[in-house]
């Protein structure tokens, strides 16, 4: 039974988890950066994958250090209001960890070269996902390695790999290759996560409660159907931009106003 609500906690928090990371890594600090600086935003993408926004004709960060500047101080935040208390806390660093590794994995795979800030990058964001492994292990307990990794998998590699899989169904660009580099780095902080010592005699938490997978699933409800209504009205707004339409009545009914309007400004 409590494999089964592990599991169960793992398929209903992965996706809001997945979505909060993308939104608060590269949508939340260019667009706050550029309200800040004065500067129009524009919203690259909005979509059940991630949403993104990018300073228009004038980008502060590269994408790699902004995201990762941000996935530490979310992680952070986590930490010090102790949401990491609750399992999807603890999964929520890992998130931000993992999502926080892609660019820089990226970088690796369009550059020949590979330099220090690059790697430095990909050290500093694999140790927020076993950070945020470890820390769920805090919570689960585990007798032994085996255990302790079979567990990991179950709450935080399987659950992935089932949304990476539906992904892969629904946007054909999710290749195979893709998908080992999103799942090969999480299995391996598993590993690493798995392999360190302990030091809590008694895990906190037994077995995972209905209320945090209730609250979970009725998150990753509300988070679809948002999504599904933002993208709607943004595809409606994108058409009426590219196809304006004028009613004949509203046309004449506005031209005898704007002839008198103009009339007044030349007199």
């Amino acid at each position: 039974m409590r494999w089964f609500r592990l599991l169960l906690l793992g398929l209903a928090s992965v996706y809001p988890l997945y979505w909060t990371a993308q939104f608060v890594l590269f949508f939340v600090p260019e667009a706050l950066l550029g309200f800040w600086l004065g500067e129009p935003v524009r919203v690259v993408g909005l979509s059940y994958l991630q949403a993104t926004s990018s300073i228009v004709g004038n980008p502060i960060f590269t994408v790699r250090w902004e995201a990762l500047a941000s996935a530490l101080f979310f992680a952070l935040l986590i930490l010090a209001l102790r949401g990491d208390r609750y399992l999807a806390g603890a999964m929520g660093i890992t998130l931000l960890g993992q999502c926080a590794l892609m660019p820089f994995i990226g970088y690796f795979r369009e550059s020949s070269s590979s330099s220090f800030e690059a790697i430095f990058g990909v050290l500093l964001s694999s140790t927020l996902i076993v950070l945020g492994l470890y820390r769920i292990l805090h919570r689960i307990g585990g007798v032994g390695f085996l255990d302790r990794l079979a567990l990991l998998t179950l709450l935080a590699v399987l659950p992935q790999a089932f949304l990476w899989v539906a992904f892969r169904l629904a946007y054909p660009f999710f290749g195979t290759r893709f998908l080992l580099l999103l799942l090969v780095p999480l299995y391996l902080a598993a590993i690493a996560a798995a392999l360190l010592p302990d030091r809590i005699a008694e895990p906190d938490l037994k077995s995972v409660p209905w209320t945090e997978i209730l609250a979970t699933w009725a998150a990753a409800a509300l988070l679809i159907v948002a999504i599904a209504l933002s993208s709607h009205s943004m595809v409606a707004l994108s058409s009426r931009l590219e196809h304006p339409r004028v009613d004949s009545g509203c046309g004449q009914a506005a031209l005898p106003h704007l002839a008198g309007t103009a009339s007044r400004m030349l007199t």
